[in-house]
């Protein structure tokens, strides 16, 4: 995709073909409508952020021409690289700005200005809204050269390419290739699976400062999409307090945290030959719970459900404990 802005002596160059038309003798394009910018997003963010601006007559005869502004009274600061996309669309890296600050953006090309009503906050410490996140991404699986295809927000690096992507485990090794044509854009990646990469979340990193890196939320399984899942065994503890107050932990032996965090636990009875749940509960991110249940003597149990996560690429067993109590 080329990159319009990237011209030196933008100005000279145009001037240059309207002389060239006059001395041949042919004239000059009607004149055409000026751009207009309808809105742009995110709103908000530091310095690299990629702002993605939207409008109408973004192109003309004329493209090396374009500019493109932040603008607050009498600042006015370039932007730091921009792209003209197409007629409705340009993607902008946004300049150093001082922070706080409300900027418009305005753009300027042979035919004629517009600036934004809009405004686009400046933030440091932070990124604003222009954090990137990766919503889902495709295949859940693969061994190296595998094509992935990830979707999210504000996914464009400051060089209007798409951001760093790494594999588990983030070194140098697991940086992702992109894979070209169309191998980035602001909702999505497509990137190629390094030959290191293992188990693990997907990272993007848009920009160095704070808030500019996202991790996915399932993980990568780093191997090809067959065979039998990961199965982690653990076990579900179960004592009862005075007062009858049911305590445990749901534990991994693997340490893996999708089977001990925020485990749906139930605390069962046995009652006329049958399990009945007298009373549910959640574990702590630890794998901790605590539970007050009806003060009747008898005989119980705690149980942890099977679990399937990561699409079913990854399985935290079944497990039961058992405790007989006394009136």
């Amino acid at each position: 995709m080329a990159l319009l802005n990237r011209y030196v002596g933008r100005r000279v160059a145009a001037a240059g073909v309207v002389v060239s038309l006059l001395v041949l003798g042919l004239e000059t394009p009607a004149l055409a409508a000026p751009p207009s910018i309808t809105s742009f997003t995110p709103t908000s963010g530091p310095a690299d952020c990629v702002a993605v601006i939207t409008g109408t007559a973004f192109t003309d005869f004329l493209a090396a021409q374009t500019d493109l502004e932040f603008v607050a009274g009498p600042t006015v600061v370039d932007a730091a690289d921009f792209a003209v996309i197409s007629a409705t669309e340009i993607w902008a890296t946004v300049p150093v700005l001082t922070p706080g600050t409300s900027y418009s953006i305005r753009i300027t090309n042979h035919d004629g200005t517009n600036t934004s009503t809009g405004t686009f906050l400046s933030t440091t410490g932070g990124p604003g809204g222009c954090a990137p996140t990766i919503v889902s991404f495709n295949p859940t699986c693969g061994e190296a050269g595998t094509n992935v295809v990830m979707t999210g927000t504000n996914l464009l690096a400051p060089t209007l390419t798409g951001g760093e992507v790494r594999f588990n485990p983030y070194g140098a090794s697991e940086v992702a290739i992109h894979k070209v044509p169309d191998a980035s854009s602001p909702t999505y990646l497509s990137v190629i699976v390094p030959a290191t990469a293992a188990f693990g979340p997907i990272r993007v990193m848009t920009f160095a400062a704070t808030g500019g890196t996202a991790f996915s939320a399932v993980s990568f399984l780093g191997q090809p999409c067959h065979g039998d899942p990961a199965v982690h065994s653990r076990t579900v503890t179960l004592r009862l307090r005075r007062h009858f107050v049911a305590r445990g932990v749901v534990s991994d032996d693997d340490g893996f945290a999708g089977c001990v965090a925020g485990v749906p636990v139930k605390v069962q009875r046995r009652v006329e030959g049958e399990w009945k749940t007298v009373r549910t509960t959640t574990t702590s991110p630890t794998g901790s719970y605590r539970r007050r249940i009806p003060d009747r003597a008898g005989r119980y149990r705690a149980r942890a459900p099977r679990i399937d996560v990561n699409g079913g690429f990854e399985v935290c067993l079944r497990a039961i404990s058992r405790v007989r109590t006394r009136s």
